[in-house]
């Protein structure tokens, strides 16, 4: 497997960002003339923006797209390999890998490509520690399927971020609503939900 990739960043500070941009483009490549059992390729575009906007607040932006593909020998793409959203570092609300197509049984099937959207306004409120409200929707779809707005998973809400300063990583506390689940999901996914994780959304 080879990952050529390109970045351009101007970001003012990892961990407590107020100004920059970051903007990325990968192409994963396997199998096929470098051996394994997978062949596939998978392209993922990603831009991230930050804008002062007063002495302490600021606003932060992400959109990211992928896609990955077989050819070759593969014609079906192994489960592990298919994309599935959610958790703190994409839709914060809901646990990892429970966004994506599913049938009506219940069983999760990953889709091909998925697209994916965050807003973050920051507040500096003292020291190491930043306030910040979010916006948070994203969605991955099957082979054929067209993206749309209206299939996206959204999680909105607060939180609150610690820079520890001898370890020097956001300790995190957040309170996620989720306000578009469906039917199903409702089984599992609350409607507000607290978590704590560490590191940065993007």
């Amino acid at each position: 497997r080879v990952t050529p990739s390109l970045t351009y960043n101007t970001v003012d500070n990892p961990y407590s960002p107020r100004a920059g941009m970051r903007h990325s483009a990968t192409l994963m490549f396997a199998g096929g003339p470098l051996g394994g059992t997978v062949d596939y390729y998978r392209p993922n575009l990603a831009s991230i923006v930050y804008l002062p906007v007063k002495r302490r607040m600021a606003l932060g932006m992400r959109a990211e797209w992928a896609l990955i593909q077989p050819f070759g020998d593969t014609k079906v793409l192994p489960l592990y390999q298919r994309y599935f959203l959610g958790g703190e570092t994409q839709v914060r609300g809901y646990n990892i890998r429970t966004i994506g197509p599913i049938v009506s049984q219940g069983r999760a099937l990953g889709g091909n490509k998925f697209a994916l959207f965050n807003a973050e306004y920051y507040f500096d409120l003292f020291g190491p520690v930043r306030a910040l409200l979010f916006f948070d929707a994203g969605q991955a779809y099957l082979e054929g399927q067209d993206f749309s707005f209206e299939d996206f998973r959204i999680s909105t809400g607060a939180e609150v971020r610690f820079i520890m300063p001898v370890l020097n990583v956001p300790f995190r506390l957040i309170y996620a609503i989720n306000p578009n689940r469906t039917p199903y999901e409702m089984l599992y996914v609350p409607y507000s939900t607290f978590k704590f994780a560490v590191g940065t959304t993007f």
